[in-house]
């Protein structure tokens, strides 16, 4: 909605574009695999806090190399700010926690 309706950031150019879904698909997904994968789900809560501030500061060193001027950076903003996203990362990066516990929990109660 940021993206498409409200024109808060984009990839490449402001209006929908291949690069820009390539973008969607080949980076994000990724991201939030690697980050579920090697969650400490078993740790104590300083491990588990430590290791989301850690993705939300590499996120956003992400973000700011990906707004570096052409031929290198291909991110852009539009009203969206840095300080936006490293308030909504921690929170985000938790949703998708609290949703990947609960798809666990639903299949192992469907292989009951």
């Amino acid at each position: 909605m940021i993206e498409f309706k409200y024109w808060g950031y984009w990839y490449f150019t402001k209006e929908p574009n291949w690069g820009g879904l390539a973008a969607h698909i080949f980076v994000v997904p990724p991201v939030n695999m690697m980050f579920l994968n090697w969650y400490p789900f078993n740790s104590d809560l300083i491990k588990r806090v430590t290791y989301i501030i850690f993705w939300v500061v590499a996120i956003l060193l992400y973000e700011v190399l990906a707004l570096l001027p052409e031929p290198w950076g291909y991110f852009r903003y539009g009203w969206w700010e840095l300080w936006y996203a490293a308030a909504l990362d921690p929170i985000l990066l938790f949703v998708m926690l609290k949703y990947y516990k609960w798809i666990c929990a639903l299949e192992k109660e469907a292989c009951k």
